[in-house]
């Protein structure tokens, strides 16, 4: 049961534009900055390229906007292209005032008012797709759809709270043995490139253990089923093969609700294999 619930928490071709921009060019367009959060912490953000909607990649728990690598520069062809450090994690402070979805959710509003974007999709692995949905519920009229990665896959799958309660014991008692020996073997599949595991491994379980509790509980307090079904933006998903999809049961919640899976794919379908998958997220971005 513990080594499920691990994998629900990290769980849950270009085309010619009037937009493409040379490499050169692309690269003289990027920024790099940070903005306060709704409770002062430092949250670093970059923006890369022009073009609407602007896309706003947030990336799980435990990971940093590096995880977005693969797609920065040949979506910024296109698309105005922003990548951020939620509170925690990569090079945005650590001190956030509490950590829940809806506070992740103001990191992603400070950084689209700082760039004073007025259309986006927000593209969130993991733990950022809910808190995509907190962020679309604060950037009303803003936000467009949002593109769910390797999430969402049973929204309506609930877990006893003996092994919620072990879950976060976990965290507390060995967060780096638990990421490396447990959740790692869950988000990556068998044969995955070693270089590629590596530098995942290294990336998650070098993560602050002291933080690392705090951010799976708030996920944990986080009514995912009634704010899925409540969001008043599309939906989409891109998915791995970590959990099954219960596109019914989901559907049950949100009938518009589209998902395509990527088969032989872990919770990194945006890293394990990028030029398919950013085909698909070309597709839905300009279905949305």
């Amino acid at each position: 049961m513990l080594r499920s619930l691990l994998v629900v928490f990290f769980a849950l071709c270009p085309m010619g534009s009037a937009y493409a921009q040379s490499a050169t060019t692309v690269a003289s367009m990027t920024t790099t900055a940070a903005i306060g959060s709704a409770d002062g912490v430092r949250i670093a953000y970059t923006s890369t390229g022009m073009g609407r909607p602007a896309i706003v990649f947030i990336h799980g728990g435990y990971a940093d906007q590096s995880f977005w690598k693969e797609q920065v520069e040949p979506l910024s062809e296109r698309f105005q292209v922003v990548t951020l450090d939620l509170a925690g994690h990569g090079a945005s402070g650590k001190r956030h005032r509490e950590w829940t979805m809806d506070m992740y959710g103001e990191d992603v509003r400070a950084v689209v008012r700082a760039l004073d974007l007025d259309s986006v999709v927000l593209v969130g692995n993991s733990l950022g797709g809910p808190v995509a949905i907190a962020a679309a519920k604060k950037l009303p009229g803003v936000v467009r759809g949002i593109i769910a990665v390797d999430t969402f896959q049973d929204i309506q799958r609930e877990w006893p709270e003996e092994a919620r309660q072990a879950y976060v014991q976990a965290l507390r008692d060995d967060f780096p043995g638990t990421c490396k020996d447990v959740m790692m073997k869950q988000l990556l599949l068998e044969g995955t490139d070693p270089e590629l595991y590596a530098w995942v491994e290294g990336k998650m379980c070098g993560f602050d253990p002291e933080v690392a509790p705090r951010v799976v509980e708030g996920f944990l307090e986080y009514d995912l089923a009634s704010e899925f079904a409540g969001a008043e933006v599309p939906i989409r998903a891109i998915l791995g093969e970590t959990i099954p999809l219960n596109l019914e049961g989901n559907r049950e919640l949100r009938p518009d609700f589209e998902a395509v899976e990527m088969e032989g794919c872990g919770h990194y379908p945006m890293l394990e294999r990028p030029e398919e998958f950013n085909q698909h997220l070309i597709a839905y971005l300009e279905e949305l």
